[in-house]
C-alpha cells in the first residue's frame, strides 16, 4: 500500500483496533471507529475504506512492510456450531485494544484444539467487503433485490441481470475474479443469506443516540463446509488462543452455482474487431501515488481508478465460469498497441458513492485474488494450436512429453495478466522429445490482440528448477508490457537456444480462428526450427 496515502493521517499509521459503526442520524454514509498508532486527529475512516482496514495494518507506510501477526492455518467442518463472544472475553486482555472490546466475535476450536476468536467484521471483510460499493450497500436491507436481477435458466446456465438504478460500476467486472465473487454472493443462497443478514442485524441491533446511529458489527456466516483458512494474529502457546488480526485466504469454498453465469450490465459493450488492435479497457492509467480523501465524494463523470492492496485469496472447489455479455456492439479503436493506458487518472481519488456533484475523481479498491483451479475453462482459446501440435506429432514424429496451461501471474499495478474481457491470460507450456533431446514450445494467450506474441522454442540449459525458470519468465513478460524478455531467455537458453516463430497470417476480424493450411504450415515452420537447434 506504499503507493496509496490516505489523506488526514500521518506517515507509518498502524490500525490498532476495529471498532463499532455509526452514522449521523440525517445523513447516510458509515464510518467506522478505529484506534490507529500513533494517535492521529482522525479516530475513524468510512465505511467504503473497509477491504483495507485489518488490524496491525500499516497506512501510508513510508517502506514496504510485513504482515503483522503469527501465521496459522486450519480447516473448519463449518460454521454451525461457532459461538457468538464478544472480544473482551479473549483470555489475554491486553492484547484487544479499548475500542473493540465490546465488538462480536466468532468463537471456535480447530481440530488442533486452539481457540479461534475471530472478530465478525473481519470475516465479514474477507468473504464480502471487496469493494467499496458491497461494503456500503451492505448494512441496507434487501439491496440486492432492488439492484439485481437473477435469472436461472437450468442447472448449468444463469443470467445476473445489473439493473440500470444500480449503483454497482460495470468498472468491477473486468476481473473474473470479481465477477466469481460477485456471482457466489448473489447465487448462492447461503452466501447471500449471510450477506443480506448484515443489514437485518443492523436494523435490529443499531441504536439511535446523541444524533447519531451506532451498532456493533454482527452477521450469521455462511457454512463453509470444510473451508481451508489462512489467519494472522496473536497467539498465545500458553493457553493454545488466537486472536484473528487478518484474515489472508479462504480455500476449498463449496459454492452451488451453476457452470456459466452471465453477468449482463447496460453499459457493456461488445467490441468488433476492426483494422489493428483494440478492446479498451476503462481504467485509468495510475500515477505513482493516490490520496484517498475519505470525507468527500466521488465524482462519476471520471472513470473509476482500481487501488491495488493485500488481497484475499479466494479458491473455490469447483470452478465456474462468470462471463460479461453485451448487447451493444462499439468498433474497436485501431492502430495502438495497448490501450489500457487510457488517459492518467487523478492523483486525488475518493472511494466514496460516486455522485455529479463529488468532489474528486473515483476509484476502488482491488483486493481480489482468485486461485480456483480453473485453468481448463480457457483451453479452447488454445485449440489452433493444439491443432499444430497433433500435426507436429503426426506429421513429424515429435513425441509430446508434457502439456500445461498456466495463468499469467497478478502483478502489483499491472494488468495485462487479464485479457480485455477480464478472462485470465494463459500461457501454454508444451515439452517435445526427440533423439533424446528436450525442448519446450511457449504459447501465450493473445485472442484480445493486445501484442502480436510469436511462438516462442527454448531449449534451457538446465531442467534444474525449470518451475522457478518459468515463473521468472511470466514476471519479466508481464513487466514487458507482453513482449518476451529477450535478455532472460537468453540467459536461460543461450543464444542458440531460443527462436521465436511469428504466428500465421489470418483475417483481422478473427485472431483466434486459423484455415487449415495454415495450421500446416505453422507446424512445418516449427519443425524446421527444431531440427535446426
Amino acid at each position: 500500500m506504499g503507493n496509496i496515502h490516505f489523506d488526514g493521517l500521518s506517515g507509518d499509521t498502524k490500525i490498532l483496533s476495529v471498532g463499532s459503526l455509526f452514522r449521523k442520524l440525517n445523513g447516510s454514509q458509515w464510518g467506522i471507529n478505529l484506534d490507529f498508532s500513533p494517535s492521529q486527529n482522525k479516530t475513524s475512516l468510512g465505511l467504503s475504506n473497509a477491504p483495507v482496514l485489518a488490524r496491525r495494518r500499516v497506512l501510508n507506510p513510508s517502506a514496504e512492510t510485513k504482515p503483522a501477526g503469527y501465521p496459522l492455518s486450519f480447516t473448519i467442518a463449518d460454521t454451525e456450531h461457532w459461538q457468538n463472544k464478544i472480544l473482551e472475553d479473549y483470555p489475554i486482555p491486553k492484547a484487544v485494544g479499548t475500542v473493540e472490546r465490546k465488538e462480536w466475535c466468532f468463537y471456535f476450536l480447530t481440530d488442533k484444539g486452539v481457540q479461534i476468536f475471530l472478530p465478525q467484521f473481519e470475516l465479514a471483510r474477507a468473504l464480502f467487503f471487496h469493494n467499496a460499493y458491497l461494503s456500503r450497500t451492505a448494512l441496507e436491507p434487501d439491496c440486492l433485490n432492488a439492484e439485481f436481477d437473477i435469472q436461472r435458466f437450468n442447472s448449468a446456465a444463469a443470467r445476473i441481470n445489473i439493473l440500470p438504478s444500480s449503483g454497482y460500476s460495470p468498472n468491477l467486472l473486468n476481473d473474473y475474479g470479481s465477477r466469481r465473487l460477485l456471482s457466489w454472493l448473489l447465487m448462492d443462497q447461503d452466501a447471500r443469506a449471510s450477506f443480506e443478514s448484515i443489514g437485518i442485524y443492523q436494523k435490529l441491533n443499531g441504536y439511535d443516540k446523541n444524533g447519531y446511529r451506532s451498532w456493533h458489527f454482527q452477521f450469521e456466516p455462511p457454512k463453509l463446509f470444510g473451508a481451508q483458512f489462512e489467519v494472522r494474529g496473536h497467539f498465545d502457546r500458553e493457553q493454545k488462543c488466537m486472536f484473528v488480526y487478518e484474515i489472508a485466504g479462504i480455500r476449498d469454498i463449496k459454492a452451488d452455482i451453476p457452470e456459466v453465469v452471465e453477468i449482463y450490465h447496460p453499459d457493456f459493450k461488445e467490441s468488433v474487431r476492426g483494422q489493428g488492435t483494440g478492446g479498451a479497457r476503462s481504467f485509468s492509467e495510475r500515477p505513482p501515488e493516490h490520496t484517498v480523501h475519505d470525507d468527500a465524494e466521488a465524482n462519476a463523470d471520471h472513470h473509476p481508478v482500481p487501488l491495488s492492496v493485500p488481497s484475499v485469496v479466494f479458491e473455490f472447489a469447483k470452478a465456474f465460469e462468470a462471463r460479461k455479455v453485451a448487447n451493444k456492439k462499439q468498433q474497436a479503436a485501431s492502430g495502438k498497441a495497448d490501450q489500457e493506458a487510457g488517459n492518467t487518472a487523478s492523483n486525488h481519488v475518493s472511494v466514496d458513492e460516486m455522485t455529479v456533484f463529488g468532489d474528486f475523481p473515483g476509484a476502488d479498491w482491488d483486493t481480489v485474488v482468485d486461485e480456483t483451479d480453473d485453468v481448463h475453462l480457457y483451453a479452447n482459446k488454445f485449440e489452433c494450436f493444439q491443432n499444430m501440435l497433433n500435426e507436429l506429432s503426426a506429421r513429424y514424429g515429435w513425441v509430446i512429453e508434457s502439456k500445461q496451461l498456466r495463468k499469467l501471474p497478478q502483478l502489483s499495478r499491472c494488468k495485462k495478466h487479464l485479457l480485455n474481457n477480464g478472462d485470465p491470460r494463459c500461457m501454454a507450456v508444451v515439452k517435445l522429445i526427440s533423439k533424446s533431446k528436450s525442448y519446450h514450445i511457449l504459447e501465450v494467450d493473445t485472442s484480445d490482440a493486445r501484442n502480436l506474441l510469436s511462438t516462442q522454442i527454448l531449449r534451457f540449459k538446465s531442467q534444474h528448477k525449470l518451475e522457478d525458470q518459468l515463473q521468472r519468465l511470466e514476471i519479466k513478460l508481464l513487466k514487458g508490457s507482453l513482449r518476451w524478455p529477450n535478455s532472460l531467455l537468453a540467459e536461460l537458453c543461450g543464444e542458440d537456444g531460443v527462436v521465436g516463430v511469428p504466428h500465421p497470417k489470418t483475417d483481422s476480424a478473427d485472431k483466434g480462428c486459423l484455415r487449415p493450411d495454415s495450421i500446416s504450415h505453422w507446424a512445418a515452420r516449427i519443425h524446421a526450427r527444431l531440427i535446426a537447434m
